[in-house]
C-alpha cells in the first residue's frame, strides 16, 4: 500500500501497480459470486473516511464482482439507521437483497487489515469461511445475537 498524495490535480494510487495485479488475479481465480459492499463516511471529524473510500473505489475497480455503494451518513441517514452504522468509516458486508451479513469493519483497513479485508471479499463472494467445520457447528448453537470485536492499533 502506499500512501496517498496529490501531485496538481493527480491522485496517487492507494494499492501500488504490483498489488493491484496480484488482488486483480486473486479476485478472478477465487471469487465465484459477487460482494456487495455498502460504506458509509462522514465528512465531519472522519479522518480516514477519504482514504478508505479510495481504497474500497479501487478494490471495485479491480473487479466486476464487486458491487460498491457509498453513502455519506448526513445525505443518507435511512441508510444509516438500517444497518446500525454508529462509527465512521465503516464497511458493511450485504447479501445481494441488501441484507447485512453483520461482516463489517470500522476505520481504515491498512496493514494486516488489508490482507482480512481482501480475505473476507473471497469468503463473502463464495458464501463460504475457511472456519472448521466443528466451529461452525457451535456457531449455529448461539440463540442470541452475539457482537465480536476486534480491535487493532497501528505500530
Amino acid at each position: 500500500m502506499t500512501k496517498n498524495e496529490l501531485k496538481g490535480d493527480e491522485k496517487v494510487a492507494k494499492i501500488d501497480e504490483r498489488d493491484k495485479e496480484t488482488i486483480r488475479n486473486m479476485f478472478s481465480e477465487q471469487m465465484k459470486g459477487k460482494t456487495h459492499i455498502r460504506f458509509f463516511s462522514s465528512k465531519d471529524g472522519c479522518d480516514y473516511c477519504f482514504d478508505t473510500q479510495e481504497i474500497l473505489e479501487e478494490l471495485a475497480a479491480l473487479t466486476d464482482k464487486i458491487d460498491l455503494q457509498i453513502f455519506d451518513k448526513d445525505q443518507n441517514p435511512d441508510e444509516v439507521s438500517r444497518y446500525q452504522v454508529d462509527k465512521f468509516p465503516a464497511i458493511v458486508f450485504v447479501k445481494e437483497d441488501g441484507t447485512d451479513t453483520g461482516v463489517r469493519f470500522y476505520g481504515i483497513p491498512s496493514g494486516y487489515e488489508f490482507g482480512t479485508l481482501i480475505e473476507d471479499i473471497i469468503d463473502i463472494a463464495n458464501e463460504k469461511t475457511n472456519l472448521s467445520q466443528s466451529t461452525i457447528d457451535q456457531l449455529k448453537n448461539i440463540t442470541q445475537d452475539v457482537t465480536i470485536s476486534v480491535f487493532v492499533t497501528p505500530t
